[in-house]
């Protein structure tokens, strides 16, 4: 005969598996760890790589800028900013010499002291180049300058523009994170797309005292604020856009009416193509972003301020120190033309920039085409910026916002993969 016991009571035993079943419900509370330790790792090895920075032109005219914010005369604030600029100068030159083995074998590594006071006696009347058209691009990108005041008064002209730039580059690694989180990619995929913002060509400008830092992290809250919309948190995303294409505005204005415009565009390709995003958040979406466009248009013509022919102008005549040309825009075609051919056949040898991008739009568009659209036109933001500067020695620089469509789209594309898995596993 069988005999039916009465079920024994939850012993001792048990009582682990509910306590792990309780920190396992509680372990989502703790996602925000994993993009901080991101962001720490960035900050740590720009701090480690600090010395290997070749000191930027650009940067001395923001320094400069910023200490006559502080109160110091023109003079005093160009005598600070030159001297930081020839010690960063001495500093890499003489890491350069200490890798050349002939100067080794001769003892003739220089004094950095002694380069600082050389350059310092060679820019005594300016940096160069100093055209005053060339200063008027400066002039009118205030919003670096702004920012970086109080840190420049708390940690010195070499250090305060840099720490701007990197914190701004924090900011838009934590954008890419709330992105892929708000489209339902896990933390651990996420990280993965902060991860490839640091560690592309926009990690590494952003490690310099530019406006590449603050300009692709606006650019990226621009995207965010646009998704939001798109998704219906309609007073949050009109806030974001509005507030990083005018925050944008003020660092770079260039850069702000591409995204203004890259952005507009999509909504308007998104409301014609994409049944379900035909609502008022993809409308305000185009508003929004028109009205940005319409807006530094009234503010260039209000105050005169440098535009596409000035630009060529400069590109073609090294910084004015040449006469004026008389045919830029052929001249750019032309440049263009060999430009993207030489650029094409390197990347032909390395083709892991054009793999990403195509790994990552396709991506986007399989997992949500509003997405794709808007991402896409951010990331081609850099391709105008290489069109209009078609530099060779800045090409990565000038495309960095590429980086963009990989950072936000290679996480979706692990994503996709991993959840094709799970059935098999």
């Amino acid at each position: 005969m069988t005999t039916l016991l009465p079920a024994a009571p939850p012993s001792d035993g048990d009582r682990p598996v509910r306590a792990g079943a309780s920190r396992a419900r509680r372990a989502p509370a703790r996602w925000w760890v994993l993009p901080v330790l991101v962001a720490v790792a960035y900050v740590l090895l720009q701090i480690a790589g600090k010395p290997s920075l070749l000191p930027a032109n650009d940067t001395y005219r923001y320094a400069r800028a910023s200490l006559e914010l502080l109160g110091d005369s023109p003079e005093q604030a160009h005598r600070k900013a030159l001297a930081a600029y020839c010690r960063d100068q001495a500093g890499y030159e003489v890491r350069r010499v200490q890798l050349d083995p002939l100067a080794l074998a001769r003892d003739e590594v220089p004094s950095a002291a002694e380069r600082a006071r050389a350059c310092r006696t060679k820019w005594a009347g300016g940096l160069a180049p100093d055209h005053p058209r060339y200063e008027r691009i400066f002039e009118v990108r205030p919003g670096f300058a702004v920012v970086a005041v109080p840190f420049v008064a708390a940690v010195g002209v070499d250090s305060g523009l840099l720490v701007v730039s990197v914190l701004f580059t924090v900011a838009g690694g934590l954008l890419v994170f709330a992105l892929l989180r708000s489209t339902g990619v896990p933390a651990r995929f996420a990280a993965v797309g902060q991860a490839v913002y640091y560690a592309s060509p926009i990690g590494w400008w952003g490690g310099f005292g530019l406006t590449e830092g603050p300009v692709l992290a606006l650019t990226t809250g621009a995207l965010l604020g646009a998704w939001w919309l798109v998704r219906r948190r309609l007073l949050a995303g009109s806030l974001l856009l509005a507030g990083s294409l005018a925050a944008c505005t003020a660092m770079k204005y260039s850069g702000a009416l591409l995204a203004a415009a890259a952005l507009a565009a999509a909504a308007l390709v998104c409301l014609v193509l994409v049944a379900g995003a035909r609502h008022r958040g993809t409308a305000l979406v185009a508003a929004i972003s028109t009205a940005a466009v319409a807006g530094i248009g009234l503010l260039s013509a209000a105050y005169d301020l440098p535009g596409s022919a000035e630009t060529l102008q400069d590109t073609f005549t090294n910084h004015f120190q040449h006469p004026d040309v008389a045919a830029p825009w052929s001249l750019l075609a032309e440049l263009n033309g060999h430009f993207w051919t030489q650029w094409l056949q390197e990347q032909a040898r390395s083709p892991w920039l054009l793999a990403a991008l195509a790994g990552g739009a396709w991506a986007l568009f399989k997992h949500d085409r509003v997405l794709g659209w808007l991402t896409l036109a951010t990331g081609a933001t850099g391709i105008a910026t290489e069109v209009a500067h078609p530099v060779a020695g800045q090409g990565d620089r000038l495309m960095a916002a590429v980086w963009i469509v990989a950072a936000v789209g290679l996480p979706v594309l692990l994503h996709r993969f991993a959840r094709q898995d799970r059935p098999r596993a």
